[in-house]
C-alpha cells in the first residue's frame, strides 16, 4: 500500500512482489539479493544497536542499515568512501575527465553477456596508454588512469560507456614527469573503435558479428565518440569528480517528480540539448529500468591502469595529492558517528532529552540476540563451572583430611 512517499523504496515496497510474480525467472539473483537488503534496510527486525545517555540514561536503539548502493538512504555514505578511498591514491597532478562511448547497436551485447562491460575499461585505458608509448619509446610514458562503467544513461535505459579520469602526464624511465597539454581526441576515437571492436568480435559469434563490425565502420568513419569534460586541477575537484561519477546510482531521488502509488514521473538534462525532460511510467517499468543496473558480485565498476595500478614502480617517486596526515584524519572521520553528521547534518549520538553524549550499552543480532545477555550467560558458565571445581576440590581434601583442616582458597 502506497504511504505517501516518492522515493525507490517507496516504490519498490509496492510493486517488487507483482514484478517477481512477473519476471521473477529472469531476474538475476544479485538483483533479488541488492533488492532485499535495500527493503530491509533500518527494520528493527535484522538488528540493531542500542544506546544509553551517560548524564539522563535515556535509551535510544538505531537499526543497522545495509550498506548498498541500491540504498537510497546507505547510497550517500557509499559514495562519500569511495570518493575519499579514490582521492587518496591521487597524485598531485591535473587531471582530465573523458568519457568513451559506443555505437547502440553494440549494447545489446554488453547487456546479454555482462563480462564484456569489462572490455570497455580495458580498452579505453589501453588506447591512452598506446598513445603515451608513442611519443617515446624509450621513455615507455606511463600515466594514471581511473575508469569507472556506467550502464545508464540519463534516460535509465541501458547505455554503457566508460568515465576515465587520466592524468595530464605521465612517468618515464628516466623522466620522472612528462606534462602534456593536448590530447588528439580524433586519434582516440579512431583507435578506441577498432580496439573495442576486435575485443568483442574475439568473444561473440564472429560470422554475425563481422557484419555488423564492417557496417560500424562505414557508418562511423570518425571512430566510436570520445569526449573530455575538461580538466580536474585540484585535490577537491577531484574529490567531487569521484563522488560525482563513482559508486552513483541511475537516478537521485530529487529527480523523481511524483509518485501516486501506480505511476512514477521523473526527469533528466538531455545531453545533446541541455534541455530539461519528464517521463512518465508505469512503476514495474520503472523497476525494471533500474535493476538492470544492478553489477554482478564481485565485479569491479572501478579500476584502476598505469601508474595506479597496484604495486607499480612508478608510485614511490610520486607525491600524493592527499599528504598521510590528511589521510589519517579522514580514516578518523570515516567513523559511522561522522559519517552520519557529515551526510545528513545531525548527531546520532546525542541524547534527544537533554543534550548529553550516548554511549552503546549492547548490540542485538537477528541471528544471535543480544550480545550483552550472550556474553553473561557465558560468564555465569565460567562462574558456576568454577565454582563446581572449588566444590569437588573441597569435598576431595575434606575426605583425606576426615574433616581436619580447612582448605584455604586465594
Amino acid at each position: 500500500m502506497w504511504n505517501g512517499k516518492r522515493d525507490n523504496k517507496a516504490i519498490f515496497s509496492d510493486h517488487w512482489d507483482e514484478f517477481l510474480n512477473r519476471f521473477g525467472h529472469r531476474v538475476r539473483p544479485v538483483v533479488i539479493k541488492e533488492v532485499k537488503k535495500m527493503l530491509e534496510c533500518g527494520s528493527f527486525a535484522n538488528g540493531y544497536a542500542e544506546y544509553e545517555c551517560e548524564k539522563c540514561g535515556e535509551k535510544k536503539k538505531v537499526p543497522f542499515r545495509c550498506r548498498s548502493r541500491f540504498c537510497g538512504s546507505c547510497g550517500k555514505v557509499y559514495i562519500d568512501n569511495r570518493a575519499e578511498n579514490m582521492a587518496e591514491k591521487l597524485i598531485q597532478a591535473k587531471h582530465r575527465h573523458m568519457v568513451f562511448t559506443i555505437a547502440e547497436e553494440l549494447r545489446e551485447y554488453f547487456k546479454k553477456d555482462r563480462e564484456l562491460l569489462a572490455l570497455l575499461p580495458q580498452c579505453a585505458a589501453e588506447v591512452i596508454k598506446s598513445w603515451w608509448r608513442e611519443q617515446n619509446k624509450k621513455e615507455n610514458y606511463t600515466p594514471g588512469i581511473v575508469t569507472v562503467i556506467h550502464t545508464f544513461g540519463r534516460d535509465l535505459k541501458w547505455n554503457p560507456h566508460v568515465h576515465v579520469l587520466v592524468t595530464e602526464g605521465a612517468a618515464g624511465e628516466n623522466t620522472i614527469w612528462k606534462t602534456i597539454k593536448f590530447i588528439p581526441y580524433n586519434m582516440l576515437r579512431k583507435r578506441w573503435q577498432k580496439l573495442l571492436l576486435d575485443e568483442i568480435e574475439k568473444r561473440v559469434a564472429k560470422r554475425e558479428f563481422k557484419k555488423l563490425k564492417n557496417r560500424l565502420y562505414k557508418e562511423k568513419s570518425e571512430g566510436f565518440y570520445v569526449y573530455g569534460k575538461g580538466e580536474v586541477k585540484s585535490e577537491k575537484a577531484a574529490i567531487q569528480y569521484v563522488g560525482r561519477y563513482t559508486g552513483r546510482p541511475p537516478i537521485a531521488e530529487t529527480r523523481i517528480i511524483s509518485y501516486d502509488g501506480q505511476k512514477v514521473k521523473f526527469y533528466y538534462v538531455r545531453h545533446e540539448d541541455g534541455k530539461r525532460v519528464e517521463e512518465e511510467i508505469d512503476a514495474i517499468e520503472f523497476i525494471k529500468r533500474l535493476i538492470v543496473h544492478i553489477p554482478e558480485e564481485q565485479f569491479k565498476m572501478i579500476r584502476y591502469y598505469g601508474i595506479y595500478a597496484q604495486h607499480t614502480k612508478d608510485r614511490p617517486k610520486l607525491i600524493k595529492m592527499v599528504n598521510d596526515k590528511i589521510k589519517e584524519l579522514r580514516r578518523k572521520m570515516s567513523k559511522w558517528r561522522i559519517r552520519i553528521m557529515k551526510s545528513f547534518g545531525y548527531d546520532p549520538l546525542e541524547c534527544e532529552k537533554c543534550g548529553g553524549k550516548m554511549t552503546a550499552v549492547d548490540v542485538y543480532y537477528k541471528e544471535y540476540g543480544s550480545v550483552m545477555e550472550i556474553y553473561r550467560k557465558r560468564v555465569e558458565a565460567e562462574v558456576d563451572k568454577k565454582i563446581k571445581e572449588v566444590e569437588e576440590m573441597d569435598k576431595v581434601i575434606r575426605e583425606i583430611t576426615g574433616g581436619r583442616i580447612e582448605p584455604l582458597y586465594v
